[in-house]
């Protein structure tokens, strides 16, 4: 359990990490260099762990494993290119709304009787979606640009779902390494691409400046991973589960606290109709 809380806070920390830092440089940029660490990582941890890469390669899931990685990156830049100007709050709805779509999915491929426990949670969990929408159509007065950041965050949920989903499916039959090294070689590879096609801007901080804050980032999600990985292992599912509506809502909190994005009345109505609605279906 202390693995779970403790891989629950360094998603979350993450995630603050992510708008901090990602006001003052290029989105791809900073995802770029952050990819270079963890990939680093990913990689000597498959050394020290003897895990097989070749074999993986040649596994008649790798395609899928690249496909989910694909989506996995696609899904990473659009939450960064959001963070820039965006709320932290906005996202952590979107990422509730991911763990009811993955939720979804377990009830119509996972041999999982569709139950009156299963419609209330899903009735309450759109309730609180709604509520959300209806307050962001009164804030989209004061906000032109609100429409393309719920672009992004549509793109964004979308593509971590799918991403999710398929290695999920993956994880069954490969070790969590091997996804793991994909996923980040992927982020690697894409960014480093994308970059030749966008001209950027020098950042304004020094280098070594630079360097230390984006080492910070790798070593928080990758410290978050391996944490929440072990807790996976130890933990019964309805536990695990949890940990997973618990990030965004940490987020969220420690958002109306270090920045702009306070919780109002219909705030407090949505989020609590959502995850009581999560906590129904799990």
């Amino acid at each position: 359990m202390l693995w779970l809380i403790l891989s629950v806070i360094l998603y979350a920390v993450n995630n603050i990490l992510w708008k901090l830092f990602v006001k003052d440089e290029f989105p791809l940029r900073i995802i770029n260099r952050r990819a270079v660490f963890t990939s680093t990582f990913a990689m000597l941890a498959v050394y020290f762990s003897n895990t097989d890469l070749n074999t993986y390669i040649h596994h008649y899931g790798f395609i899928q494993v690249v496909i989910a990685s694909l989506f996995g990156t696609a899904g990473l830049i659009m939450m960064v290119v959001f963070l820039r100007d965006g709320s932290l709050v906005r996202l952590g709805y979107y990422t509730l709304l991911g763990n009811f779509i993955a939720g979804i999915y377990t009830y119509m491929f996972g041999h999982t009787t569709f139950s009156t426990k299963t419609a209330i949670g899903t009735t309450l969990i759109i309730c609180g979606y709604l509520i959300f929408l209806y307050n962001e159509r009164r804030n989209s007065m004061t906000e032109p640009t609100i429409k393309s950041q719920h672009i992004l965050l549509v793109g964004m949920t979308i593509c971590f779902s799918v991403s999710m989903l398929i290695q999920w499916e993956n994880l069954k039959t490969l070790p969590a390494l091997t996804v793991i090294s994909s996923q980040e070689i992927t982020v690697l590879l894409v960014t480093t691409i994308a970059l030749f096609f966008f001209k950027t801007q020098k950042p304004s901080a020094s280098s070594l400046l630079i360097t230390k804050k984006t080492a910070i980032m790798a070593v928080v999600i990758f410290a978050g991973i391996f944490t929440g990985t072990i807790g996976l292992k130890l933990v019964n599912p309805f536990v695990a589960s949890v940990s997973g509506v618990a990030v965004p809502i940490l987020t969220m909190f420690i958002a109306s606290f270090l920045f702009h994005d306070k919780l109002k009345l219909l705030h407090f109505v949505s989020l609590t109709l959502m995850i009581i609605g999560s906590v129904i279906l799990i």
